[in-house]
C-alpha cells in the first residue's frame, strides 16, 4: 500500500460466530447444528448493516475461512448488496497473495516472499489481523470475532467485539459493543 493514501476505516469481520452461529461451537455446546434451532445462515447480516449505515465510508475485510473455503462471490452474495458493496478483502488472499515480508536466506541476503499458505493457517486470529493492519495501514479500525484468544490488551479494549459463537450479532450486548467501539474509533456518526 502506499505511504500517501488515505485508507477508510476497516472493520475486520469474522463470519462464522458473528453473523451466524459457528456450527462446530453451537454443535459441541447444544449437540445439535444451529440450523435445527431455528438458525440461519447469515442471520446477523441485517444487524451489521444497520449498525454500518451511520458511518457510510467504513469498509470491511473479512478475516473468516468461508471466502477461501466457498469463494468470495459466494459470500459477497450470502452478505447482501449493501454489505458486499464494503468488502474491500479478505485477509487469506491478501496475506498470501499481496503482502510480501523481508525473509533472510542461507546465503544472507535479502529475499520477499508472501506469507505461505502453512504460516497463514499457523497465525492466530489477532496475528493475522495485526499482519494485515500493518500492511494495509487503516488509521481507524476493529475486529467483530467470537475468537478471544491472543488479542493484545490494548485491542480487546479498544477494538474488539467479541461475540458468542452460538449467538453472534443477535445478542443485544454485542450490539450494544459494536455501537460502542465504533464511536471510539470511528468517531461521531455521520447521522
Amino acid at each position: 500500500m502506499s505511504d500517501n493514501v488515505t485508507i477508510a476505516p476497516t472493520v475486520y469481520l469474522g463470519i462464522s460466530g458473528v453473523l451466524h452461529p459457528s456450527e462446530s461451537t453451537y454443535n459441541l455446546i447444544h449437540g445439535r447444528s444451529p440450523l435445527t434451532d431455528g438458525h440461519s445462515k447469515y442471520e446477523s447480516a441485517p444487524v451489521l448493516e444497520h449498525a454500518l449505515e451511520n458511518w457510510p465510508e467504513v469498509e470491511l475485510v473479512l478475516t473468516s475461512t468461508q471466502p477461501w473455503a466457498h469463494g468470495l462471490e459466494s459470500v459477497l452474495e450470502l452478505l447482501g448488496p449493501s454489505l458486499a458493496a464494503r468488502v474491500v478483502g479478505y485477509t487469506y488472499q491478501d496475506l498470501t497473495t499481496k503482502v510480501t515480508r523481508g525473509v533472510t536466506t542461507r546465503s544472507g541476503t535479502m529475499r520477499a516472499l508472501h506469507i505461505s499458505n502453512e504460516d497463514y493457517w499457523r497465525m492466530s486470529k489477532s496475528d493475522i489481523v495485526a499482519t494485515h493492519v500493518e500492511w494495509r495501514r487503516p488509521d481507524r479500525w476493529i475486529v467483530i470475532d467470537d475468537e478471544d484468544i491472543l488479542w493484545p490488551h490494548d485491542v480487546r479494549r479498544d477494538r474488539l467485539v467479541l461475540t458468542d459463537g452460538c449467538v453472534g450479532l443477535q445478542r443485544a450486548e454485542a450490539q450494544d459493543r459494536l455501537r460502542t467501539v465504533m464511536h471510539m474509533n470511528f468517531g461521531r456518526n455521520t447521522k
